[in-house]
């Protein structure tokens, strides 16, 4: 009977341990339940953190204003969905920038023509673009025979104008068509060049030139095309000739801007790392040593953004009387 009951109580035990055992077991279970709750509970707060983030409002709205003619405004494309209009879509799409696309272009409109009417001024007055985008067909000038010198005038009037409200300039070649490849193509040529040449004389950081019919066509010899594939008209591109040329203009866009805003640049110095040097480090050396350097070289670099008085009038200054100012000035420059 004491073994009866000596036996009896290890079994007891045995029963409690396994009872504790169950017991310790469904706390860890439970545990575990709420470490895995409260783990994926946390990796959903953390994704909806960052899809909160990926969603979030775009951090810059630029307005575009669009100037040209019937190819500007997408004549020959379904939608009227034009190059222009395509390249900044995607330009939305790829950025944190959102532009705004307002449409100022001008059926059967040339540069002259509207600038004549007096309607570009009201337009930029009205709208308040940062970014004015420049693109004429000019099938229009060379039907109409425009003078080289007026057309001339009319883009420098249209720059101009636009600079002084503050905008960003794009003057953009038009696509490539039937008639700007062959029968029209030495005329068209001119008048491109003249665009380029009239965007060279300001020299100002916010002037920008595209080349985009020399590109599509580049393009269309690499990729052995021709216009056929993209014609419209004889003056206008098809569908696949705005995509295109869209398309070509974004990479453009973005190998000139980056990711970001097109965005107005400081115009003191053509050179933009020399800007703390020509503010700073030349008014030491001005103040202290550089005074054959103003005298010859600083007058003409203050006046032509001083590229000159960096390589001719500092250069003066070095070689005479510009010991002191090398020491101090230019080093504060630096």
């Amino acid at each position: 009977m004491g073994r009866d009951q000596a036996g009896a109580h290890p079994r007891r035990a045995l029963r409690w341990l396994r009872r504790l055992g169950w017991a310790f077991s469904a706390a860890v279970l439970a545990i575990g339940g709420w470490c895995v709750g409260w783990m994926q509970n946390r990796d959903t707060s953390v994704l909806a953190a960052d899809g909160a983030a990926a969603l979030s409002p775009r951090l810059t709205t630029e307005k575009v204003m669009v100037v040209g003619g019937s190819m500007a405004h997408g004549w020959k494309d379904p939608h009227d969905d034009s190059y222009l209009r395509r390249a900044f879509a995607e330009l939305t799409a790829s950025t944190d920038t959102q532009y705004v696309y307002d449409d100022r272009t001008v059926i059967g409109g040339s540069p002259v023509t509207l600038d004549r009417d007096g309607q570009y001024q009201a337009w930029l007055e009205e709208d308040r673009p940062q970014v004015v985008v420049l693109s004429w067909g000019l099938l229009n000038d060379i039907y109409d025979k425009t003078p080289l010198p007026a057309f001339r005038q009319a883009i420098a009037d249209e720059i101009r104008e636009a600079l002084a409200e503050g905008a960003v300039v794009l003057v953009v070649t038009s696509p490539v068509t039937k008639a700007t490849a062959t029968y029209n193509h030495a005329e068209d040529e001119v008048y491109m060049q003249a665009e380029s040449d009239v965007v060279s004389s300001f020299d100002n950081p916010n002037v920008y030139f595209f080349d985009l019919n020399a590109e599509m066509t580049q393009y269309m010899e690499a990729h052995h095309q021709t216009w056929k594939m993209y014609y419209g008209d004889a003056w206008h591109p098809n569908e696949a000739g705005h995509v295109l040329a869209g398309r070509l203009l974004f990479g453009e866009l973005v190998a000139t801007f980056g990711m970001g805003p097109i965005t107005r640049q400081a115009t003191g110095s053509p050179n933009p790392g020399n800007a703390t040097g020509n503010a700073t480090g030349n008014a030491t050396g001005n103040a202290t040593g550089n005074a054959t350097g103003n005298a010859t070289g600083n007058a003409t670099g203050n006046a032509t953004g001083n590229a000159t008085g960096n390589a001719t009038g500092n250069a003066t200054g070095n070689a005479t009387g510009n010991a002191t100012g090398n020491a101090t000035g230019n080093a504060t420059g630096a």
